[in-house]
């Protein structure tokens, strides 16, 4: 009844002050945004406006916080301009997020920040502009009816951030139950979403490797067609260099029980950026199958495990070094490294690796790959002032302008960025390959693994070339 006065008082021009800081203070959340509203309209009779105001930018509840705003920009003071700065301390998004970015934007408060050089309100609306790029596309009538099912599985997936990671490794279903998989990507590097048969994991991501040895393939989905058959989900590709950062994969699960993997077939990205759809016919069919599964990591390697081995002595007889190339290729250190021209030059070369890594500052590297980051292929992600994020690597810089890699697998193409239109540049504290690569070797394979890369790689005989940096023994 309260509510109901305020409106009544609204409609014959009156003012009720009283009732007003009442239904401000009251527990229904629904009530206080109500009360929020009608300041919009009473605040020049109210002599502590400002004060009510930021106490309603400060609301627990969102939909208080988003009235606010807009009651900011019919006040229209410096005070009020100040007193919604606050939101920003609050989680945002949805109409939140768009009501913050238009009350900023109106012509009552935009000239409180816009001439200001030093407020940081243009950095925070380009930041919330960046964030649209993550909201769902508008589902059309045939999407609408599918979520709309009573026992649709929705699973959220993201990327940790330099991580070479999904946010969710595994997620269930029911036997051909319908499954919204909402795909989203922040990361400084594309990635996609691929759904295989069980057991097509290594195939495939060997597959859309394979795509990286043509240069037409370097701006594609990287979904190998030869494959397809395999394939039973594929999300394009993603990210700040594609055209969204969000994809939305719609479809009912297999009537097969199983564990259906899922991956990123960004060349080199498989053998880490993966996960599981688990799908059985009950929860306990679920757990049988995932109890039965062969455990894929040896060890999580620690430098401290290899304490016992003397390891400035490296054999680098030819058996040795043959199986420490065995274990180059397991390991799928060749995805991404060349030795010796063996391996995809999408990383630093390691054919004269030797020259500054030995013993264990070269195990070091193999266990802990960000250890020290090798500047020339240092990631930098670039914001830019009109919202874009560009990441890639510094290939030159210019005084007016810096020269990017933002693909590997077109070191040819070159994006020119000029300085005046940079916002932040941030370099990647870690390197782009992930820890944990050589978890999937035994102690001795890893062992013949260093022998491997500093004899410079392994020297083929039979007429077939020198793939090797020449003697081992040197």
């Amino acid at each position: 009844h309260q509510l109901e006065g305020v409106w009544l008082y609204r409609g014959i021009g009156e003012v009720n002050t009283e009732l007003l800081r009442s239904l401000l203070t009251c527990e229904d959340h629904h009530a206080r945004a109500a009360a929020v509203q009608q300041l919009r309209y009473w605040h020049s009779h109210v002599s502590d406006a400002v004060a009510l105001l930021h106490n309603a930018v400060n609301d627990p509840s969102s939909i208080v916080r988003m009235e606010a705003a807009i009651a900011a920009s019919y006040i229209g003071s410096r005070e009020a301009f100040t007193a919604l700065l606050d939101v920003f301390n609050h989680p945002r998004g949805g109409h939140l997020e768009y009501a913050v970015t238009c009350a900023l934007g109106s012509r009552t408060l935009r000239p409180y920040w816009e001439s200001d050089p030093t407020s940081p309100v243009a950095k925070l609306l380009r930041e919330a502009s960046r964030r649209q790029d993550f909201q769902e596309p508008t589902a059309g009538a045939g999407d609408a009816q599918f979520d709309s099912q009573p026992n649709l599985k929705l699973v959220r997936i993201s990327t940790v951030s330099e991580r070479m990671q999904y946010t969710v490794t595994q997620f269930s279903a029911a036997v051909g139950q319908p499954v919204k998989l909402v795909f989203t990507n922040p990361d400084a590097t594309d990635h996609n979403l691929l759904i295989v048969q069980p057991g097509a994991l290594e195939e495939v991501g060997v597959a859309a490797n394979e795509m990286a040895r043509d240069p037409k393939n370097a701006n594609s989905d990287f979904v190998p067609r030869e494959k397809e058959h395999l394939i039973l989900q594929a999300s394009p590709m993603i990210g700040p260099t594609r055209k969204s950062q969000i994809a939305v994969l719609r479809f009912n699960a297999p009537t097969e029980p199983g564990i259906y993997p899922y991956v990123c077939t960004f060349p080199g990205h498989w053998i880490i950026m993966n996960g599981e759809m688990v799908v059985g016919e009950s929860p306990e069919q679920i757990e049988a199958l995932l109890a039965a599964r062969q455990p894929k990591v040896v060890r999580e390697w620690k430098l401290s495990d290899f304490a016992d081995v003397d390891l400035s002595s490296p054999d680098l007889s030819e058996e040795t070094v043959m199986r420490g190339m065995a274990a180059f290729q397991k390991a799928r250190c060749s995805q991404c490294h060349v030795v010796a021209g063996v391996g995809l030059n999408m990383g630093p070369d390691l054919t004269d690796i030797a020259k500054r890594f030995r013993g264990e500052k070269l195990l070091r590297q193999v266990l802990e790959p960000s250890a020290e980051v090798n500047e020339k292929f240092r990631t930098y992600q670039f914001v830019m002032l009109d919202g874009r994020v560009i990441a890639g690597v510094v290939k030159e810089e210019q005084p007016g302008e810096f020269h990017m890699l933002t693909n590997l697998l077109a070191p040819d193409a070159i994006t020119r960025l000029k300085r005046g239109e940079v916002d932040q540049k941030v370099a990647s504290r870690v390197s782009a390959m992930p820890e944990g690569m050589s978890n999937v070797l035994t102690k001795a394979e890893i062992l013949s693994l260093l022998s491997y890369l500093e004899a410079g790689g392994y020297k083929l005989h039979g007429g077939h070339g020198e793939h090797g940096a020449g003697d081992p023994g040197n």
